[in-house]
């Protein structure tokens, strides 16, 4: 590896996590360049607001005196023989953004690593906005948009780096935390990990990659994690490391160092108030799994030595994370929210959030099936939890990094489902559905990690013509 870098090239620079790693990479003293194959994306204004130009589709010339090519393991995948790519590793200086941002800008930096199948970005953007209202001046890494920072990173003085740690392509093991928060394990990832124990094995290498002070935070309620603990029992002891649990009802048995219970007190349409030890606090977000994610970053808070008061005056404030429960628009009285999620339990936590937030409302579900892989694994599991919906719309896949080998098709998901829901594959049909039946109090959310986001736009837009 080369060990004297000044220019890095990011390739796909308008991505959600790139785009953050690119600033901050020049924040660093890189000096950076970037290609994407659109000249806009979501993220395209943190990249302004630093004066990082984007260089439209990729090109060989691109890396003329650079020094380190950067990518997505998504470009490894998609476009392994891309003359640009076949470049970089011809000179030896091809590299995911994760190995980048682990090799370089976490270098002597006191790194916190937020992992789990869902969750990520709002717990890591949580802590990062605890730290901040505490004035450790973190430095932050997000795979969303946090509405306080209008960014995805989050530039800060001191040594401590919180980063959003993700499992796929094992792109987490390129970290070394001191400290790390497991929000849960459920399987996922199933074009990469072939079954739910090669999915756990992954986070087993993660912890061993721990560094002092050896901290690991864990919400001991999840069956994945439970998994691990009884896995990874004798090493952690073995290894000293400090293992701290976080539950809202049901502890689990395991001889953890200290453990932290969220008791809820109230749910209200705006947030939950709730209880640890004898100190309360407000979360300005709905949902149960918005508690837990809280939990765990108040229990890393803590940890730091951040006062109560600190944490309460974060958490009562508006996370404001992009594709989160994300309301885009009103039209007619009808509200259109974007979400992320794409896993079965993650669409069911924010379904029980719009139902707190709006119990008296009609839901819809847009459902954009997130890759084939994906949608077979899982297939009884979303037909259970998107009729919990009042009505559901399934989409067609989004194929990702993978080709239709015809396993899953997503008309099997709305039979499933059953009379209340409807497969209409394209996205015209879906908004001209939508003008004729959505009514006045009625909440439509879109939910999807591909071109979904584009969708709850063209609802918002196309409902007002």
């Amino acid at each position: 590896m080369i060990k004297k870098v000044k220019h890095v090239h990011f390739m796909g620079i308008g991505g959600s996590a790139l785009a953050g790693v690119a600033v901050l990479a020049k924040n660093q003293g890189f000096k950076v360049s970037g290609c994407d194959l659109v000249e806009k994306t979501a993220y395209s204004r943190i990249l302004e607001k630093a004066n990082i130009k984007t260089l439209l589709g990729h090109d060989v010339i691109h890396l003329k005196d650079v020094d380190l090519l950067a990518v997505s393991p998504a470009v490894l995948t998609n476009s392994p023989d891309h003359p640009e790519v076949v470049e970089g590793k011809k000179r030896g200086i091809l590299i995911t953004w994760q190995a980048f941002l682990g090799e370089y800008l976490q270098k002597g930096k006191k790194v916190i690593g937020v992992c789990g199948t869902h969750g990520k970005s709002t717990t890591t953007a949580m802590l990062g906005l605890i730290l901040e209202e505490a004035g450790l001046d973190p430095t932050v890494e997000v795979g969303a948009l946090v509405g306080k920072w209008n960014s995805s990173i989050r530039q800060g003085d001191s040594d401590y780096f919180v980063c959003e740690a993700d499992e796929f392509n094992h792109n987490f093991l390129n970290y070394q935390p001191g400290l790390i928060l497991i929000n849960n394990i459920e399987m996922d990832h199933p074009e990469f990990f072939k079954d739910e124990k090669e999915f756990l094995q992954a986070f087993v290498k993660f912890i061993k990659n721990i560094k002092q002070p050896k901290v690991l935070i864990v919400n001991e309620e999840n069956l994945g994690v439970q998994d691990l603990l009884r896995t990874m029992s004798d090493w952690l002891k073995e290894n000293k490391v400090k293992v701290i649990g976080c539950y809202l009802e049901k502890p689990f048995e395991f001889p953890f160092d200290l453990q932290y219970q969220a008791k809820v007190i109230k749910k209200t349409t705006t947030g939950i108030d709730f209880k640890v030890n004898e100190d309360c606090f407000t979360l300005k977000a709905t949902g149960l799994a918005n508690v837990s994610n809280a939990l765990g970053a108040l229990a890393c808070a803590f940890e730091l030595g951040v006062k109560p008061g600190d944490v309460n005056r974060a958490l009562s404030d508006s996370i404001g994370l992009s594709r989160r429960f994300e309301l885009i628009g009103e039209v007619r009285g009808v509200k259109i929210f974007d979400d992320y999620a794409v896993h079965p339990i993650a669409v069911a936590s924010t379904l029980q959030a719009a139902r707190q937030k709006y119990p008296n409302s009609k839901i819809w579900a847009v459902f954009e099936p997130h890759q084939f892989s994906r949608l077979k694994l899982f297939m009884d599991q979303f037909a259970l939890v998107l009729a919990q919906a009042d009505k559901v719309i399934i989409t067609k896949a989004y194929v990702g990094r993978e080709k239709d080998q015809g396993t899953a098709k997503p008309q099997e998901l709305a039979k499933k489902i059953g009379s209340k829901a409807v497969f209409l594959p394209e996205f015209e049909q879906i908004i001209n559905y939508l003008r004729e039946e959505a009514g006045k109090n009625e909440l439509i959310i879109v939910f999807g990690a591909g071109n979904s986001y584009l969708l709850s736009k063209m609802i918002v837009e196309k409902l007002n013509s």
